[in-house]
């Protein structure tokens, strides 16, 4: 995605987000009571789920990959007999043990 494209995600998504919480707040400043807190609790919840949706699926993808090294590195180890104080570099040339 370019620069623009990013801009572009950016400024609606911030954009709806501030119309939400202006929105919520003059709502609640009009009337201020529990029934209108219940209200935009209860009409604004899934805001409040979406941030911890959007962060715990990268963080579960990422802790897979940490897994996925560890074994890989693991099998390594066991297949060709490698020193465990040798740490694996899957980056060098020719797979060498660095």
């Amino acid at each position: 995605m370019d620069s623009e494209g990013r801009a572009a995600l950016w400024t609606f998504l911030g954009m709806a987000i501030g119309f939400k919480l202006i929105t919520s707040v003059v709502i609640f400043a009009m009337m201020p009571s529990a029934h209108s807190a219940i209200f935009l609790i209860g009409m604004n919840w899934y805001w409040l789920v979406l941030p911890v949706v959007v962060l715990a699926l990268p963080a579960m993808f990422w802790y897979r990959l940490m897994r996925v090294r560890a074994r890989r590195r693991e099998l390594i180890r066991a297949e060709w007999r490698v020193d465990p104080e040798l740490d694996w570099n899957p980056a060098a040339t020719h797979g060498t043990m660095k």
